[in-house]
This record gives C-alpha cells, structure tokens and sequence, in this order.
C-alpha cells in the first residue's frame, strides 16, 4: 500500500488492481533512546533534539519501510530535525542503539521490548492512539502530540472485480479462526502481544484506515525524499 508513495514507480494500482476485504491487525511501534541520552519522553526527546540538531541520529532498519516512515512523521510532527541514519536490517540498527553510537530507532515494539526491559534501552514512547497492554507504563506519542498516530498494519485484499460472495466468506472464516483461537484474547496471547488489535473488520474500515495513513505517509515521504525509490521484481 504504501510502495506507491515511496518508489519511483510501481507495477500495480492500490485501487484498480486490488480490492480491501478485512483489517486483520495493527502493531503499534516502539520509540526506543539509547540509555545514556538525558531523554525519557517525547517532550525531552523534542527537547534535546532542538539543541542538538542534525547531530541527534535515528536508525531506520530499511528505506521506506514502516518504522521510516514513523520516523520521518515524527520528526514532521514534533517540528524537529535528526538525522536518519539507514542500516542493512535492524539487527545492525539495535547493536548500534545498544552501544550508543545511535540516539534512537523507531520499530515494531516487539524487538525493543527485551532489551528495554533488561535497562538496555529505553522505550520513550509508542505509536499507537492508546497505550499498549505489554508496556501500560509507556505513554504514547499522541499525550505529547495530539494526532500523532502510527501502526504497522495487515490486511487481506484480493484482486480486483472479485465477486461480491467471496470477500464476505473470507471474513467469516477469519472470524471463526479468532472465535477458534479463544477470541480477541486468545490470539493476542498465541502473537505474544505484538498487536494492538486483532480482529476481523469488513473492508470499510480498511479504507478509512489506509485513506487518512496515505495523506500522511505521503506528505512525509515527498518531504524526507524518499518517494523516488528504484521497484526491484522478481
């Protein structure tokens, strides 16, 4: 959904190829500060990024992945300038936010969580709209910047001019997988609490979703420089 608006040109039409059958999950990401930065919110992260300018670095795992894309909202967002610093993965991303060489990294809150709760980072902030049940201490970045809302999101789609009876027997049968699994709770205990939500939505709900994140995503991809990427197939 969002190669459109990151890369330079891309095989395939959101709308004409494609039709939105359910929201399946949202994943909340993590704002996670080196240890050793005088930084323990968003409102000190604005801060000390005011004062210290492009000399302040974040992490971005892949160009134009989601947590870029986070990463660009947030510096949009906050009014503020960083550095984006681009690493082949985020395993190279988090060794370098581990041992200091990096101020922040913006990613899916499952892989910051160990290492926050063992004191070797710290998670400032999380993306969602409300705080998130595996870390309930952590405020989101909205109580600091109304509006500021992100999440790396699934869905199920299907090609277009699909008839009418499908999308609806695809919805019952993930309704009945999460009714299977325990419900809502169920699943999310089974996904280790990598999701916010877990549910099985008709497609209106999609296209709302995807319609106000693609104003946003695109306006920070066009002002981060980030919307001529090269499409690689195959």
């Amino acid at each position: 959904v969002t190669a459109p608006m990151t890369m330079k040109a891309v095989p395939y039409g959101i709308e004409k190829d494609f039709v939105p059958i359910s929201l399946v999950a949202k994943a909340p990401l993590s704002v996670a500060i080196a240890k050793d930065l005088p930084v323990t919110d968003i409102k000190s992260l604005i801060a000390y990024a005011k004062a210290n300018g492009s000399k302040t670095t974040f992490a971005v795992g892949s160009i134009g992945s989601a947590g870029h894309l986070a990463t660009e909202l947030l510096k949009r967002a906050g009014g503020i300038d960083y550095t984006v610093v681009p690493y082949k993965g985020t395993a190279p991303a988090f060794q370098d936010l581990l041992g200091g060489r990096i101020d922040g990294f913006i990613d899916p809150i499952l892989g910051s969580l160990a290492y926050h709760k063992a004191g070797q980072l710290r998670v400032v902030a999380v993306t969602s709209g409300t705080r998130t049940p595996n870390l309930p201490d952590v405020p989101t970045v909205a109580e600091t910047i109304p509006g500021y809302e992100f999440y790396s999101w699934y869905g199920l789609w299907g090609p277009a001019k699909l008839p009418d009876d499908i999308p609806v027997m695809v919805l019952g049968a993930a309704s009945n997988v999460i009714i299977r699994d325990g419900g809502i709770p169920g699943v999310v205990v089974r996904l280790g609490r990598s999701f916010s939500e877990i549910t099985a939505e008709p497609d209106h709900r999609m296209r709302v979703g995807t319609g106000v994140l693609d104003v946003r995503v695109a306006r920070a991809a066009r002002d981060a420089g980030i919307a001529g990427l090269e499409f690689l197939s195959g």
